[in-house]
């Protein structure tokens, strides 16, 4: 294991990662830390600070962690560059430790730590060793804090064998060995996170000692995924992680005790890392391509149609919720001269645009194969829908998809179904008759989020077309609208049990408006949705984080809301 964090520790970059990890580890080793790595403000040389004893120190000191990435050699040593370790090393006793140190910790010793994920190249041992040789005092020491011994204070203090046991490490290192097999890969990860967020009677630190494992389980993971070039296993796990973490977390909202203070920003840690692996995924591997006409279908490397068919949306789906995150973290900036709010924007017109570029150049999305498809396509005309001049774009894509299924359910040719199993998917259809047709369409998500929305964005011809679909093909067909309920807040976030309700027989037979009625009365009566803590503490994406993980209808709620803001308008 020791081997497994030392490696993760060599890989990490010094900024936003190592020394985004220090504060908790030191922290963990009962370390008062003064100074977290800050972004914009001037820290003479010291990323982290902290006050306390370390095993073997026999008085207190502070601390002063100077942080660099991999190995320290003569480039990051001294090559006249003001962030490398040695100036900053002057900084800290010509600057900090005379003006910065708190006032109630000036007339303790100081201990200068530096800190790297790798080890100090020979090439500059020398060198080290003398300098620092020559500015320690009876006041003023130094350390070396590196790969070998920052891995063993993880293990030691982040995994301790009492609260992660054996299996847990078994479990991690399989997860790791099968990252080129990425659903057995995340299937062991699973495990792990259920096992480190069970906190059924658990007392707070405990809670908050799991999260803080699996948060630095989850880089672990991705630090190897990202060593590999294969972040799938990393991107399923961090959203199963955020859902886990989120509803174990759940008892620190609105406390202000040091324990709650210390869960909410791990678990704000974790909301961070699943922005940048989902970020890394669309920018790296779907973005650049989406332009180049059927490039990431040949990517999927189909062995049949059902392949591009199932991975695309797939693919559309993660998009549009990367999307759709973006957005919020948009929307949480209060302050409008803050320097973010420009390439937010630029990256939320980008999602959108390659979601356009995506369905053009990849036709295969105007031929959902699944009914839960529907997930997907709800994720991206939601998340389209939030700019109006997208609009007449997802018009001409909802007229596209609703033709396409008419014509395949006239030719009997790979219409939507309710199948799940791959192999009946390649087969499907294996027949012409009216009862294979019944057995496999008995009940549809897909039909009425394309006339949901279709309504609510004042786009009549889609929802005409699926009014003719029903009435030639699937009179029999129960056209349905998920919403959440009572036992949602409890079971959603984990998916361990079966919640929610079903608003059965929609009917589409009237206008758009008659629709929208319908829908609209039936989202008042049942709004559990807005009783959700995700909605509660404004975190709406987790909602749609879930429902895309564990593949559950997007509740109508999101397209009313859209309707209520066009209505708002006008």
């Amino acid at each position: 294991m020791k081997l497994v964090i030392r490696q993760y520790l060599a890989s990490l970059k010094e900024r936003g990662e190592l020394d985004a990890l220090l504060p908790d580890l030191l922290s963990q080793m009962g370390l008062e830390v003064f100074l977290k790595p800050g972004v914009g403000s001037r820290q003479y040389g010291v990323d982290v600070g902290a006050y306390g004893k370390i095993d073997g120190d026999s008085v207190n000191k502070v601390y002063l962690f100077s942080v660099k990435s991999g190995d320290l050699d003569r480039k990051d040593w001294d090559s006249g560059n003001p962030q490398d370790l040695r100036p900053s090393i002057n900084e800290i006793i010509d600057v900090f430790i005379p003006s910065r140190i708190p006032s109630e910790y000036k007339s303790e010793p100081v201990e200068i730590c530096l800190c790297f994920g790798g080890d100090v190249k020979e090439e500059v041992r020398a060198n080290v060793s003398l300098f620092l040789e020559r500015r320690k005092n009876s006041d003023l020491s130094f350390s070396e804090w590196n790969g070998d011994r920052l891995a063993a204070l993880v293990e030691k203090f982040m995994l301790r064998e009492e609260l992660l046991p054996e299996d847990c490490r078994g479990l991690l290192r399989k997860s790791l060995a099968m990252i080129d097999e990425p659903e057995t890969s995340f299937k062991h990860f699973s495990q792990l996170a259920i096992r480190l967020t069970d906190v059924e009677g658990a007392k707070p630190k405990k809670i908050l000692m799991g999260i803080r494992q699996l948060y630095l389980c989850l880089w672990i993971l991705y630090s190897w995924s990202r060593e590999q070039n294969n972040i799938e296993s990393a991107f399923l796990s961090a959203e199963f992680v955020l859902l886990n973490a989120w509803d174990a977390a759940k008892f620190a909202f609105d406390k202000k005790n040091k324990v709650a203070i210390s869960t909410l920003t791990t678990l704000d840690s974790i909301f961070r890392l699943n922005l940048q692996i989902s970020g890394q995924y669309v920018e790296e591997k779907i973005i650049p391509h989406a332009d180049n006409l059927y490039a990431l279908s040949h990517a999927v490397r189909p062995s049949c149609a059902v392949d591009v068919n199932l991975k695309l949306f797939d693919v559309l789906g993660r998009l549009a919720l990367s999307g759709c995150w973006t957005y919020w973290y948009l929307s949480q900036i209060k302050d409008e001269s803050d320097p973010n709010i420009e390439s937010l924007n630029h990256s939320v017109s980008n999602h959108q645009e390659s979601i356009k570029k995506l369905i053009i150049n990849n036709p295969i999305l105007f031929s959902p194969y699944k009914d839960d498809q529907a997930i997907d396509l709800a994720l991206a005309v939601w998340f389209l829908s939030l700019d109006p001049v997208h609009w007449n774009d997802i018009n001409s894509w909802l007229i596209n998809i609703a033709n396409g299924v008419y014509q395949a359910f006239k030719k009997n040719d790979k219409y939507p179904s309710i199948l799940k199993s791959y192999s009946e998917l390649i087969e499907h259809p294996i027949d012409n008759s009216s009862e294979y047709l019944k057995s496999v369409t008995k009940g549809s998500v897909l039909y009425p989020v394309i006339s949901i929305y279709s309504s609510v964005l004042g786009l009549t011809e889609p929802h005409k077309i699926i009014k003719k679909l029903k009435q030639d093909f699937l009179e029999h067909c129960n056209f349905q609208v998920f919403f959440f309920d009572e036992s949602s807040e409890e079971h959603f976030y984990r998916h361990n049990k079966m919640h929610g309700a079903t608003l059965s027989h929609i009917c589409i037979d009237g206008e758009p408006d008659d629709l929208i009625d319908q829908i609209e009365k039936e989202c008042e009566e049942s709004n559990k949705v807005y009783e959700m803590s995700a909605f509660k503490y404004s975190f709406w994406p987790i909602i749609l984080t879930g429902c895309r993980h564990y593949r559950l209808p997007i509740p109508p709620h999101f397209a009313m809301d859209i309707h209520k803001q066009r209505r708002a308008q006008q």
